[in-house]
């Protein structure tokens, strides 16, 4: 039985960035379809939100809202809609078309969603190197949509593209693919300007269903490993990375839509890591497109 239910209704970004091919389960696109396809404020700073495992289209857009809501709700002054100049909503296939009991924990889908998010980075990187006059991009990640930017940032990485400031939060990455001397995703934490983990030792997906998961995913994936998002970056992690520890966050308590103490602190401190206020400020005072007029690129993945 399906479980999807759709976005809210004031959830209008002015920059959607789509590897699905339908709202709920389905494959992986080979390219982005982004919506509206040209932006008139399309500047040199960007920040992409990318969400985690097992989220339909529905899903990953009430949590893209509600950090919306908290940002503009923690950031004194800062207008409806000036994030709209600033933030691209990435939606990508890590979810299945059926009803789990486990939901964000659904040992069935995870193995999958790990190909999903390690294929997905390629399609992203292309899209963002061909954006005219984009010169930074910066990424918060939540839960596998962490393992997603990294392996975009290393596709970036390899073609001498700027990363500025990144945030993952609860990221399901195995801590030893990160650590000397060998972890296939070292060159990519050093490569970001800044990075800030937000982790939770509370997170029971991630200290438990996460480690099995990762088992089963593949080689190379790690015997049942310790997450990123649960035990935060060791001292063999490289690069600029700082962390905090967020008390008593469960997994989905990150995006700041839940409205848990928890949540709202990580919404805050993500937005105070990339400096969201002052980024949006900086931006041209243009008006945000409004993606009711877009409706044909939301035909294509059946919305």
């Amino acid at each position: 039985m399906s479980r999807y239910f759709p976005p809210p209704s004031d959830y209008e970004p002015g920059r959607l960035f789509s590897l699905r091919m339908q709202p709920e389960g389905g494959g992986l696109r080979p390219r982005v379809l982004q919506t509206p396809s040209s932006v008139p404020h399309a500047g040199r700073q960007l920040i992409v939100l990318v969400h985690g495992f097992n989220n339909h289209w529905g899903e990953a857009g009430r949590a893209y809202q509600g950090f919306r809501r908290s940002v503009y709700r923690t950031t004194e002054g800062l207008p409806v809609p000036a994030l709209e100049r600033l933030l691209a909503d990435l939606m990508w296939p890590g979810d299945a078309d059926w009803w789990g009991l486990g939901d964000q924990a659904d040992f069935l889908v995870y193995p999958a969603a790990v190909g999903t998010a390690k294929a997905a980075g390629k399609p992203l990187g292309e899209h963002l190197l061909e954006m005219p006059n984009l010169e930074i991009v910066h990424f918060i990640g939540h839960s596998l949509g962490c393992r997603l930017v990294l392996e975009t940032i290393d596709l970036l990485r390899k073609r001498n593209r700027r990363v500025g400031r990144v945030c993952l939060m609860a990221a399901a990455v195995p801590t030893f693919m990160l650590e000397r001397p060998r972890g296939i995703l070292i060159h990519a934490m050093r490569h970001p300007e800044a990075i800030l983990v937000l982790y939770s030792s509370a997170d029971l997906v991630l200290k438990h269903a996460f480690r099995a998961g990762q088992t089963v995913a593949g080689a190379g994936e790690g015997f049942f490993p310790k997450a990123l998002g649960s035990a935060g970056p060791s001292a063999d992690v490289l690069g600029n990375v700082s962390m905090y520890k967020v008390a008593d966050a469960g997994h989905g308590d990150y995006w700041g839509h839940s409205r848990s103490r928890p949540a709202r602190i990580s919404a805050r401190r993500a937005s105070e890591f990339l400096r969201m206020g002052i980024l949006a400020r900086s931006l041209p005072d243009r008006a945000a497109p409004n993606n009711r007029d877009s409706s044909a690129g939301n035909r294509e993945i059946g919305l």
